[in-house]
């Protein structure tokens, strides 16, 4: 019996273990802990199945939308807002520089009249010199001369409307009676083109015609020293053939008439301007700019 007892000892594992030296007992593995903590885990989940997340309510979907919604509704008023401002700037600068333009074109137009007006007065000596009885040849000959020294060609500055065209920031303009009027007066500007050709072409018909009357020598000692002491007492002109003198005359009279009508053209587009620069000043409230 004592024999018996002995194996059924030694056969038990549980036995055996208690006898193995702490030294030789193997660990358990990770995979096997991780195993251990993954059924643990499971056992939690199944013994509370409360943790499951629950369906949510129409409310709240519909409170998640409203604020979805309300988030990007204000971002576009934002947007909105914001390229509203930039618009206002971008066109109360371009105001600025119209009304700029519209003030340097008005001292233009007073510096063309001026000029314009000088130079009918020399027309007027040059005419009476050649067709009096007793000729003032001397003073004749410095205006001649000074006639064709230079001329007064219009040319409105464009600039700020161009731009406001090409890169289509007329749209900025809300009121349709402003850019119209806008739109009118440089309508009109372009015309200046056309005239500064027609009165050039006058100034050259004028000089073509100077040497059949006048001595070149006379000329070029005016050009060097303008004024009266560098014409001669005794100069004279190098014909007296009145078909000559009247084809001298003729195309003086025509470049007076050019100088009229650049004065009128000037006069018309000053009163354009003028009005267009009053309302700009009212409407974009720049009267003290």
């Amino acid at each position: 019996m004592a024999e018996n007892t002995d194996e059924e000892h030694l056969d038990n594992p549980i036995n055996n273990r208690s006898e193995i030296p702490p030294d030789k007992i193997i660990p358990a593995t990770d995979t096997e802990t991780i195993n251990l903590n993954q059924e643990s885990e499971n056992m939690e989940v199944h013994h509370h199945p409360d943790l499951h997340h629950k369906p949510k309510r129409w409310k709240e979907y519909f409170l998640e939308f409203l604020m979805i919604f309300l988030a990007v509704t204000m971002g576009f008023f934002a947007e909105s807002l914001r390229e509203n401002i930039n618009n206002k700037e971008r066109l109360h600068n371009y105001i600025q520089s119209l009304v700029s333009d519209l003030k340097s074109d008005l001292a233009m137009y007073d510096s063309s009249i001026a000029f314009n007006n000088s130079h009918k007065e020399m027309i007027d000596s040059i005419i009476v010199g050649l067709n009096g009885p007793k000729k003032d040849l001397r003073k004749v000959y410095l205006m001649a001369r000074k006639l064709t020294m230079g001329s007064s060609v219009l040319s409105p500055n464009t600039k700020t409307f161009e731009q406001m065209k090409s890169s289509g920031d007329m749209r900025l303009i809300r009121k349709q009676f402003i850019a119209d009027s806008i739109g009118m007066y440089y309508q009109w500007t372009i015309k200046f083109d056309y005239w500064s050709d027609l009165q050039r072409q006058r100034i050259g018909e004028m000089i073509d015609v100077n040497d059949k009357v006048f001595n070149a020598s006379i000329f070029f000692k005016i050009i060097k020293n303008t004024n009266i002491a560098s014409v001669p007492e005794n100069a004279d002109i190098i014909t007296h053939s009145q078909e000559l003198l009247n084809s001298v005359i003729m195309k003086h009279q025509y470049y007076y008439g050019m100088l009229n009508l650049m004065n009128q053209r000037c006069y018309a587009a000053m009163a354009q301007d003028k009005q267009l620069l009053k309302m700009l000043q009212r409407e974009y409230h720049l009267d003290n700019e």
